[in-house]
């Protein structure tokens, strides 16, 4: 599935490399129109600053954009997620901080289907771009594949891996750590689907990743650039 990405901070749409001339909502209502089946929504305040202050204009854009929408930006309290999914949101990813807590890890997979947990690696350890301070802080003492299998071990469903070492320049998606995650994961981790996002400049990447066999691809940069459309990364994907 492609899954459009939209970054918010302080209510605006922010789009590295590239001018947004609409609103959150404009361009929620313009990617849904476009044939997007998702939505990919970021507070970036809540993650930079723990402040999430963009929860209640995004959840009215998960409510009425007319296709579920998902946000991510800093989550690692369950009380959060149950407030985000009660808003309107068809589900959150929790950052990477909470795998500073095997316990936490297990009672996120009790929600089932409508969480999904990140991986975020750098120079193969977690990296941690928001959350709680002292679970982040823990975390960062992991490793990525490590995190995987702690994953695994606590029943989660669906990991969304990348690589912050690229992930601003499009210089690709991060087939190598998607590979490593899935050799981390075993046999036994057959049943986790992994989600990816970062670095997608071109169709053959999203051909790359469905041949590789992503659950989805999380594209912001290249679809606000105008680089393709939703529609052709779709056939590519197919």
């Amino acid at each position: 599935m492609i899954v459009p990405s939209i970054d918010v901070r302080g209510a605006r749409v922010v789009a590295r490399g590239a001018v947004v001339d609409m609103t959150p909502s404009q361009l929620a209502g313009s990617y849904a129109a476009q044939g997007a089946e998702e939505l990919h929504l970021v507070d970036l305040d809540g993650a930079e600053r723990g402040d999430h202050a963009n929860l209640g204009l995004l959840a009215a854009i998960a409510r009425s954009c007319g296709i579920p929408a998902r946000l991510a930006g800093g989550i690692s309290s369950i009380d959060l997620a149950l407030e985000a999914m009660g808003a309107g949101f068809a589900g959150v990813l929790f950052s990477s901080a909470v795998f500073g807590d095997d316990e936490l890890l297990r009672s996120i997979a009790s929600l089932g289907e409508r969480v999904i947990v990140e991986i975020e690696a750098r120079a193969g350890w977690l990296a941690p771009r928001g959350g709680d301070q002292q679970l982040a802080d823990t975390a960062r003492g992991r490793g990525a594949l490590a995190a995987a299998r702690a994953a695994l071990a606590a029943d989660i469903r669906d990991l969304y891996v990348i690589d912050l070492s690229t992930e601003g320049g499009l210089a690709g998606p991060a087939l190598q750590l998607l590979e490593e995650v899935r050799s981390a994961l075993g046999p036994r981790g057959r049943h986790i689907r992994i989600h990816t996002g970062g670095g997608i400049r071109e169709l053959e990447h999203i051909r790359e990743l469905a041949r590789w066999g992503c659950a989805s691809a999380v594209v912001g940069r290249a679809l606000a650039e105008g680089r393709f459309t939703i529609e052709e990364a779709k056939r590519a994907a197919s």
